[in-house]
Protein backbone atom coordinates (compact mmCIF):
# COMPACT_ATOMS: atom_id res chain seq x y z
CA UNK A 1 0.00 0.00 0.00
CA UNK A 2 1.35 3.26 -0.92
CA UNK A 3 2.45 5.64 1.56
CA UNK A 4 4.13 9.14 1.65
CA UNK A 5 5.57 10.39 4.62
CA UNK A 6 5.35 14.15 3.85
CA UNK A 7 7.54 15.73 6.96
CA UNK A 8 10.49 13.37 5.15
CA UNK A 9 9.20 14.38 1.22
CA UNK A 10 9.12 17.82 2.11
CA UNK A 11 12.57 17.93 3.51
CA UNK A 12 13.81 18.20 0.10
CA UNK A 13 11.56 20.90 -1.50
CA UNK A 14 8.50 22.29 -1.56
CA UNK A 15 6.95 19.39 -4.22
CA UNK A 16 6.43 16.14 -4.30
CA UNK A 17 5.96 14.20 -7.02
CA UNK A 18 5.17 10.58 -7.65
CA UNK A 19 3.41 7.87 -9.80
CA UNK A 20 1.64 5.07 -8.52
CA UNK A 21 -0.55 2.01 -10.16
CA UNK A 22 -2.76 0.67 -7.36
CA UNK A 23 -4.63 -2.62 -8.08
CA UNK A 24 -8.47 -2.96 -7.17
CA UNK A 25 -8.00 -4.38 -3.60
CA UNK A 26 -5.02 -1.39 -3.31
CA UNK A 27 -8.00 1.06 -3.55
CA UNK A 28 -10.94 -0.94 -1.84
CA UNK A 29 -13.66 1.04 -3.65
CA UNK A 30 -17.08 -0.19 -1.99
CA UNK A 31 -18.58 -2.58 -4.07
CA UNK A 32 -22.22 -0.97 -3.97
CA UNK A 33 -20.51 1.70 -5.59
CA UNK A 34 -18.96 0.24 -8.65
CA UNK A 35 -15.65 -2.67 -9.28
CA UNK A 36 -12.39 -1.45 -10.48
CA UNK A 37 -11.32 -4.45 -12.52
CA UNK A 38 -8.20 -3.38 -13.58
CA UNK A 39 -5.35 -0.99 -11.90
CA UNK A 40 -5.67 2.58 -11.62
CA UNK A 41 -2.77 4.95 -12.47
CA UNK A 42 -2.06 7.71 -10.48
CA UNK A 43 0.28 10.77 -10.72
CA UNK A 44 0.08 13.19 -7.55
CA UNK A 45 1.80 16.28 -7.04
CA UNK A 46 1.77 17.94 -3.41
CA UNK A 47 2.08 21.30 -2.25
CA UNK A 48 3.40 22.57 1.28
CA UNK A 49 0.95 25.40 2.23
CA UNK A 50 0.44 27.55 5.53
CA UNK A 51 -2.26 25.33 6.61
CA UNK A 52 -1.28 22.05 5.25
CA UNK A 53 -0.83 20.91 1.65
CA UNK A 54 -2.24 21.53 -1.86
CA UNK A 55 -2.87 17.92 -3.73
CA UNK A 56 -2.83 17.64 -7.58
CA UNK A 57 -3.82 14.07 -8.51
CA UNK A 58 -4.80 12.68 -11.79
CA UNK A 59 -6.16 9.10 -11.99
CA UNK A 60 -6.71 7.18 -15.37
CA UNK A 61 -8.62 3.77 -15.13
CA UNK A 62 -12.37 2.71 -15.94
CA UNK A 63 -14.69 1.82 -13.26
CA UNK A 64 -17.41 -0.90 -14.02
CA UNK A 65 -21.08 0.61 -12.97
CA UNK A 66 -24.62 -0.34 -13.30
CA UNK A 67 -27.15 2.16 -15.20
CA UNK A 68 -29.59 2.97 -12.59
CA UNK A 69 -32.55 3.02 -15.46
CA UNK A 70 -31.76 -0.02 -17.71
CA UNK A 71 -29.53 -2.29 -15.14
CA UNK A 72 -26.98 -2.40 -18.23
CA UNK A 73 -23.65 -2.87 -16.47
CA UNK A 74 -20.88 -0.70 -18.02
CA UNK A 75 -17.49 1.39 -17.87
CA UNK A 76 -17.31 4.42 -17.00
CA UNK A 77 -13.64 6.30 -17.62
CA UNK A 78 -11.88 7.70 -14.35
CA UNK A 79 -9.83 9.59 -16.29
CA UNK A 80 -9.37 13.26 -14.64
CA UNK A 81 -7.78 15.54 -12.69
CA UNK A 82 -8.70 16.28 -9.21
CA UNK A 83 -7.49 19.36 -7.25
CA UNK A 84 -7.90 19.56 -3.23
CA UNK A 85 -6.46 19.87 0.12
CA UNK A 86 -5.24 17.90 2.77
CA UNK A 87 -4.80 18.62 6.33
CA UNK A 88 -4.51 17.61 9.61
CA UNK A 89 -8.10 17.01 11.72
CA UNK A 90 -9.41 20.18 13.33
CA UNK A 91 -8.71 20.49 17.01
CA UNK A 92 -11.20 22.81 17.60
CA UNK A 93 -14.47 21.34 19.39
CA UNK A 94 -16.57 23.34 17.13
CA UNK A 95 -15.94 24.12 13.22
CA UNK A 96 -17.26 26.20 10.34
CA UNK A 97 -17.58 25.04 7.07
CA UNK A 98 -17.11 27.26 4.28
CA UNK A 99 -17.53 26.12 0.69
CA UNK A 100 -14.11 25.97 -0.09
CA UNK A 101 -13.47 23.85 2.96
CA UNK A 102 -15.35 21.33 1.43
CA UNK A 103 -12.46 20.42 -1.00
CA UNK A 104 -10.47 18.65 1.71
CA UNK A 105 -9.76 15.97 3.03
CA UNK A 106 -7.75 15.09 6.15
CA UNK A 107 -4.97 13.15 7.49
CA UNK A 108 -4.21 12.16 10.91
CA UNK A 109 -0.62 12.51 11.32
CA UNK A 110 2.13 13.94 8.56
CA UNK A 111 4.17 10.28 9.11
CA UNK A 112 1.88 7.75 6.86
CA UNK A 113 -0.62 9.46 4.33
CA UNK A 114 -2.12 6.45 2.33
CA UNK A 115 -2.59 7.23 -1.18
CA UNK A 116 -5.00 4.80 -1.90
CA UNK A 117 -7.36 6.06 0.56
CA UNK A 118 -6.68 10.10 -1.09
CA UNK A 119 -7.38 7.79 -4.43
CA UNK A 120 -10.35 5.95 -3.05
CA UNK A 121 -12.11 9.25 -2.35
CA UNK A 122 -11.50 10.40 -5.20
CA UNK A 123 -12.81 7.91 -7.65
CA UNK A 124 -16.39 7.63 -4.81
CA UNK A 125 -16.63 11.81 -5.73
CA UNK A 126 -16.27 11.48 -9.00
CA UNK A 127 -19.28 8.75 -9.38
CA UNK A 128 -22.18 9.81 -10.21
CA UNK A 129 -25.31 9.29 -8.09
CA UNK A 130 -27.77 8.23 -11.17
CA UNK A 131 -25.13 6.68 -13.25
CA UNK A 132 -26.53 5.89 -17.00
CA UNK A 133 -24.81 4.01 -19.81
CA UNK A 134 -26.22 6.82 -22.10
CA UNK A 135 -27.41 10.41 -21.38
CA UNK A 136 -29.97 9.14 -23.62
CA UNK A 137 -31.23 5.47 -22.15
CA UNK A 138 -35.05 5.19 -21.96
CA UNK A 139 -34.73 2.25 -19.42
CA UNK A 140 -36.16 -1.07 -19.39
CA UNK A 141 -37.67 -1.96 -22.90
CA UNK A 142 -41.20 -3.65 -21.80
CA UNK A 143 -42.10 -4.21 -25.61
CA UNK A 144 -38.60 -6.36 -25.78
CA UNK A 145 -39.89 -8.22 -22.37
CA UNK A 146 -39.82 -12.35 -22.22
CA UNK A 147 -41.70 -14.66 -19.72
CA UNK A 148 -38.26 -15.18 -18.61
CA UNK A 149 -37.85 -11.36 -18.05
CA UNK A 150 -38.84 -10.60 -14.16
CA UNK A 151 -40.01 -7.13 -15.57
CA UNK A 152 -42.48 -8.59 -18.11
CA UNK A 153 -45.35 -8.71 -15.50
CA UNK A 154 -45.10 -4.84 -15.41
CA UNK A 155 -45.94 -4.52 -19.28
CA UNK A 156 -49.42 -5.24 -18.37
CA UNK A 157 -49.73 -2.00 -16.02
CA UNK A 158 -48.64 0.26 -19.62
CA UNK A 159 -52.18 1.93 -20.71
Amino acid sequence: MPVVNLKEAFKRGKRFTGSYRLSPKEVGLPADLGELREPVEVYLEIYKEDRGYRVFMSITGKVVLECSRCLTVFENDIGREHNFRIESYPTKDVMYLSPSDLEVSFYEDEENVDIAQLVREQIILSIPTKPLCDPECKGIHLEEAHADNPFAVLKRFLP
